[in-house]
């Protein structure tokens, strides 16, 4: 297929909020889209987080704001002229270990309740919000006050990193194992596959727990590197489609992406 934005690929029009859950990936997804945003002229295109984020570093264009909710809220109602996306949080709350990188560490920044993150929505803007941490792992069960997703989210992004397909299901791989193995019905150290997959996203306690009644649900499957071959994407999104899309299953499609220095791709989708 023709290589598509995903801002198209979603239906994201001015004014929307997007949630993202799931596995590891989602603030570079995030980012990667919010770019994608400003560069089509939405104002503000605003980023932020209803538990942590990493904080912006250069090369990363982005601003970054930090204070309360409502002085921020104010602020991107006023006429600063915005260069780049920006990234609001509460505070700073100290650096960790990159997920991947274990010799880098990055600051962490504190975002805000759920019902907090409404007053950042514009109505020629963009607001992206990641909704849940993942440790960077590449596939996780949510755990019982998670997702926090906004109540009035539009578009929820279930991510899934193609890294996950093969690895053994255990704690280097997964996050919260015992309990992704209870909702898929998969023992511990048998191999991930997309049926795995398919199975945690048709789960209503799995990939799209907490997801608002009418917001619209992809399944994004990540990091498309990590797969040889386009039959291959075809051959999972099938799989995965037949549990997880609607009018059975929760889910409205599946896109698979892969974030690059040059921007986000959608490489293929299913149906």
């Amino acid at each position: 297929m023709n290589e598509e934005k995903l801002s198209g690929a979603i239906g994201l029009a001015p004014g929307l909020l997007v949630a993202a859950v799931g596995g590891g990936g989602k603030t570079s997804l995030l980012r990667a889209l919010g770019a994608e945003c400003f560069a089509a002229g939405a104002r503000p295109v605003v980023l932020s987080s209803t538990t942590h984020i990493f904080s912006p570093a250069p090369p990363e264009e982005t601003h970054l704001c930090l204070g309360e909710a409502g002085r921020l809220a104010a602020r991107i109602s006023g006429r600063q002229p915005w260069t780049a996306p920006v990234t609001l949080a509460r505070r700073r709350v100290g650096e960790t270990v990159v997920p991947g990188a274990p010799h880098e560490r990055k600051m962490k920044l504190r975002g805000f309740d759920s019902e907090e993150i409404e007053q950042f929505r514009r109505s020629e803007g963009a607001l992206l919000v990641e909704a849940d941490g993942s440790r960077g792992l590449p596939v996780k069960a949510p755990g019982p006050e998670e997702p926090v997703i906004p109540p009035g989210t539009d578009i929820v992004l279930g991510v899934v990193g193609l890294d996950a397909l093969g690895s053994p299901l255990d704690e280097d791989h997964v996050f919260r194992p015992g309990r992704l193995s209870e909702l898929i019905g998969l023992p511990a150290g048998a191999p991930i596959d997309a049926a795995a997959v398919a199975r945690l996203a048709a789960h209503p306690e799995g990939l799209f727990r907490g997801a608002p009644g009418g917001a619209r649900r992809y399944i994004i499957m990540n990091k498309c590197d990590k797969i040889d071959s386009m039959e291959n994407l075809e051959r999972i999104g099938y799989i995965i489609s037949k549990a997880a899309l609607s009018p059975g299953g929760p889910a409205d499609g599946i896109l698979f992406t892969e974030c690059l220095p040059s921007g986000l791709r959608v490489v293929n989708r299913a149906p």
